[in-house]
Order: C-alpha cells, then sequence, then structure tokens
C-alpha cells in the first residue's frame, strides 16, 4: 500500500509539473538533456550543497551509527537543492518563470519527505 501511494504521488506531482509548465509557458532553455547551471556561483553552490549533505549522511550513518535505513534523507537533499535552484533562478533568471517550477518541485519534495517520515 505504501509503494502504491508513493507511486500516485509521483504521477499527481508529475502531472501538475507538466500542467504548470504549460499553463505559464514556462521555456526549457537547456541544450541536453539534462540541466543547465545559470552561473557559476549556481554550480558551485549546489555542489556545496550536495557534498555538505553527502558528508552529513555519512557521518550519521557511519559515525553516529543513526537510521541505517533512512532513505528518506535523500529525499530531503533533493528538496533543498531545488529551494536553492528556486532561489538562484528567481535571482539571476526571473523572465523564463523557471523558478516556478522549481519551487514547486522543492514544495513537493519536502511534502514527501514530511510524509514519509511521518507514516514510515
Amino acid at each position: 500500500m505504501f509503494q502504491i501511494s508513493i507511486i500516485l504521488y509521483a504521477i499527481v506531482v508529475v502531472i501538475g509539473y507538466l500542467w504548470m509548465r504549460k499553463k505559464m509557458k514556462v521555456t526549457y532553455n537547456s541544450n541536453g538533456p539534462l540541466y543547465k547551471h545559470i552561473n557559476r556561483f549556481h554550480l558551485m553552490g549546489e555542489l556545496i550543497i550536495v557534498a555538505v549533505s553527502l558528508i552529513a549522511l555519512f557521518y550519521t550513518r557511519l559515525v553516529l551509527e543513526w537510521r541505517w535505513e533512512a532513505y528518506q534523507d535523500l529525499i530531503l537533499v533533493l528538496a533543498f537543492l531545488h529551494a536553492f535552484r528556486s532561489v538562484v533562478e528567481r535571482r539571476f533568471n526571473k523572465e523564463s518563470k523557471q523558478h516556478l517550477l522549481s519551487a514547486y518541485t522543492s514544495v513537493s519534495s519536502l511534502l514527501l519527505f514530511l510524509g514519509v517520515e511521518l507514516l514510515v
């Protein structure tokens, strides 16, 4: 039942994301299938967030021996990454409205984290 609810939640989030993208006419200006960073600050900020989160995850699992099966923390890291991405896109690239989609993804990831954390 838990897996079915996660799958349904993912479907609702993807449909909402595509609907928002179509409704607000958000442009996707990346030349490839991967995300393109806005500038060097954006790239370095995301790398720092990933490095700090990996160090924190390894420290809590290997040194403190705490929460070995806590895959929910990766969802929280993704929420922080999308929140940072949304702030940087709003600051440096406001006209593309891509920051709204990043904020939507961040809130969706945070809600998924809270749901998994509270229900499991």
